[in-house]
């Protein structure tokens, strides 16, 4: 069990995910700019993740600035 407090969020879980989305989305960007094919699906894939990427940030913002009550 995760004590609440030393997390300092109501919901430490909702935190840890966010967080985990910012990393994946971020090394799925990487992945496709190090792989350079710039064929229109590898361009949807990085518009896709790097839309996925200001959501995810967002989120965190959000999160921070209510501390995390509204992912409850």
């Amino acid at each position: 069990m995760v004590n609440n407090m030393a997390w300092d969020v109501n919901n430490p879980k909702g935190r840890i995910a966010s967080i985990s989305s910012t990393i994946l989305w971020s090394m799925f960007i990487v992945f496709l700019i190090i792989k350079g094919d710039w064929t229109i699906f590898p361009i949807l894939l990085f518009v896709l993740f790097t839309l996925l990427l200001v959501l995810s940030i967002i989120r965190i913002i959000q999160e921070w600035k209510e501390g995390g009550v509204w992912l409850e």
